[in-house]
């Protein structure tokens, strides 16, 4: 192992071209507003930064974890010792067919939106309103309203645990309800591309703008820090699913607080930061909250929220 303080750094930028910022606060980079400091951080404008990154790290087997809006994590009060690498390498354009879209990773879902209403295609309406950026959409298989991201993407290009660029087709996600192969493997999208339809633009931007409506009827104002649905909808051995919201609710989850962090007033599945929390008070509140349900239905909650545990390892 090189020297962590010293030595990283300096191979960093001599390889990437590129220096290094150290001692970012990871708050800064998170809906939550909540995270300590990361030893290193760097954005990546490019996917030939973003992989040359990836690689210095690998190389060195130097911790380190990629983010993109900072949306559905939760950092640890300690902040991560190791390098956090910010995907921000953007980039739409339509592929062999008018209507393929090819996309890279760490465009933003609001960036994608305009342009499918410009380019007058339809399909992923409903991701209105959901933040973050394409990898991490894709990473959770994002989605609202019975439909996700997975369903509509056609091929994608991944840097596999190798180093190696690999062009995949649609099944070797395994998609499932807010799950991808990616959570799993040290796979890295570089590029998604999307099989969509022909629509008008006004009524692309008039379904956009229903399911907009919707979520903010419902989720809490962007004013208010916090990371999207906390819990993932359980799925029973029936196959039903049931909301968590509707559970968290009947165990009077609106009530509940652990020092800053409280459940949402408006939706029993936000935890919200309502007062300078740390990652010890959401994670304690969230156990609670698991604990009630349990209980009382016999219903083990899933976090959909991503916590990074300060040591975390990423090799």
């Amino acid at each position: 192992m090189i020297n962590r303080k010293i030595d990283f750094s300096r191979i960093f930028s001599d390889q990437v071209g590129l220096p290094l910022k150290s001692s970012v606060f990871l708050r800064d980079h998170s809906n939550f507003r909540i995270g300590g400091e990361a030893d290193y951080f760097f954005e990546a404008t490019s996917i030939k930064e973003l992989v040359s990154s990836i690689h210095v790290a690998r190389e060195h087997s130097f911790p380190y974890y990629i983010i993109g809006g900072g949306n559905n994590l939760l950092f640890d009060d300690n902040g991560f010792r190791g390098l956090i690498i910010k995907n921000g390498a953007k980039g739409i354009k339509q592929g062999g067919k008018e209507t393929e879209i090819e996309v890279l990773s760490g465009t933003p879902l609001k960036d994608l939106l305009l342009f499918l209403v410009e380019k007058g295609l339809s399909n992923l309406e409903f991701l209105a309103g959901i933040p973050g950026t394409i990898g991490g959409a894709v990473f959770g298989n994002a989605g609202a309203f019975e439909q996700s991201i997975g369903d509509f993407l056609l091929e994608a290009v991944l840097l596999d645990e190798k180093g190696k660029q690999a062009k995949v087709k649609r099944d070797y996600f395994e998609f499932n309800y807010r799950q991808s192969v990616l959570r799993k493997k040290q796979d890295i999208l570089l590029e998604a591309v999307f099989e969509l339809k022909e629509g008008g633009k006004d009524r692309i931007k008039a379904l956009m703008d229903e399911k907009l409506e919707e979520r903010e009827n419902k989720h809490p104002p962007h004013s208010i820090a916090c990371a999207g649905s906390y819990f993932k909808n359980p799925v029973l051995p029936s196959g039903e699913k049931i909301p968590a919201a509707t559970l968290l609710e009947k165990v009077g989850a609106k009530n509940m607080r652990v020092g800053g962090a409280a459940v949402y007033s408006g939706h029993s599945n936000f935890i919200i930061n309502k007062e300078r929390a740390s990652a010890r008070d959401v994670i304690q509140l969230a156990e609670k909250l698991k604990h009630l349900v349990r209980e009382r239905f016999g219903v083990e909650f899933e976090e959909e929220v991503i916590f990074l545990p300060a040591g975390s390892v990423v090799p």
